[in-house]
């Protein structure tokens, strides 16, 4: 297909805002072709398209979160998503936008921030402005080398927070759960990720998301915990993970053999920082969210409109 066709007829269609039709008039082609070409454009990369989810924050029920919970900070995004099935990714659309733009806020120069991984976060990478930070280190909160095929998105997760915020990224080249707690001894004594941990532990800023129990799961993806795993935490009360470390509804860990192998920070070390961000989307994780905010793991929570109601809807995190 003709190159020089192809991007004239991109530029008079997305930047000029010609129809196709009057494209077509412009370049004495038929309305078929210029279809062609658009959708050549846009397959081959000529042309990108970036949704940016308008920013409509919710104060009312922000100020409710904060005074309920005991949050320094609450952020609830406007999702504009309907009550139907398949709505969540527009929810984690304005969640991700929403998260991006309140670390912008924080005007972070020369600072340490901690991150965890996710598709939630790897969202919030997306959504980030090239310069939303100056100068800053970036360290993994936890493990995420996977044990099957499937791919974490952490490293490039990780990769894009560093590019975007004209800092570096120290990743943490473990797998998120171990098959002993002699391995996670023997893996944390390395120096390197002993050096990330410790960076990730003194960051006066973290921000991490917070994950269902489910067979749907990264980390059933990933092959750390399988369906039988699944079934065996529910059992045991846990209703979610939080940095790949299952909790219950009062924000306890659920299987203590089992967060014996997991790599990366422990619990604890959430809240004692100036800044401990969880965020998420969709009521159905109002379960995990409440138990976060029970534990005492998070100073921000940025969350939709739906899983602020639930949240409010439900009893308090004491």
């Amino acid at each position: 297909m003709d190159d020089r066709l192809t991007v004239r007829s991109a530029y008079l269609y997305y930047r000029l805002g010609l129809t196709q039709a009057e494209v077509a008039d412009r370049l004495g082609i038929s309305r078929v072709k210029v279809g062609r070409l658009l959708a050549s454009a846009l397959h081959r990369g000529i042309v990108s398209i970036d949704i940016r989810h308008p920013q409509v924050r919710l104060t009312e029920l922000e100020v409710a979160l904060e005074s309920r919970f005991d949050l320094k900070e609450a952020v609830v995004a406007a999702s504009f998503a309907g009550t139907g099935p398949g709505e969540d990714p527009l929810r984690l659309l304005a969640v991700a936008s929403a998260g991006a733009r309140h670390l912008e806020s924080l005007e972070l120069t020369r600072e340490s921030v901690a991150l965890g991984w996710g598709t939630t976060m790897q969202a919030v990478s997306m959504a980030l402005r090239d310069g939303w930070a100056r100068d800053v280190e970036l360290f993994q909160l936890n493990g995420a080398v996977p044990i099957s095929s499937y791919a974490t998105g952490a490293v490039e997760t990780m990769h894009r927070f560093g590019e975007r915020g004209r800092g570096r990224a120290h990743l943490l080249q473990v797998p998120a759960i171990v098959g002993r707690v002699s391995v996670r001894r023997a893996l944390e004594s390395e120096p390197t990720i002993r050096a990330t941990l410790r960076g990730a532990r003194e960051a006066p800023v973290a921000m991490f998301s917070l994950g269902r129990l489910q067979t749907e799961s990264v980390l059933v993806s990933s092959g750390y915990i399988d369906e039988a795993d699944v079934r065996r935490l529910r059992d045991g009360g846990a209703v979610g993970d939080v940095i790949s470390r299952f909790i219950t509804a009062d924000g306890s860990v659920a299987d203590v053999e089992l967060d014996d192998r997991t790599m990366g920070l422990d619990l604890a070390a959430l809240g004692t920082r100036d800044v401990s961000i969880g965020i998420a989307a969709g009521a159905a994780k109002a379960a995990v969210a409440r138990a976060a905010l029970a534990g005492g793991y998070l100073t921000t929570l940025i969350v939709d409109d739906s899983l602020a109601t639930a949240l409010l809807a439900g009893p308090t995190a004491d």
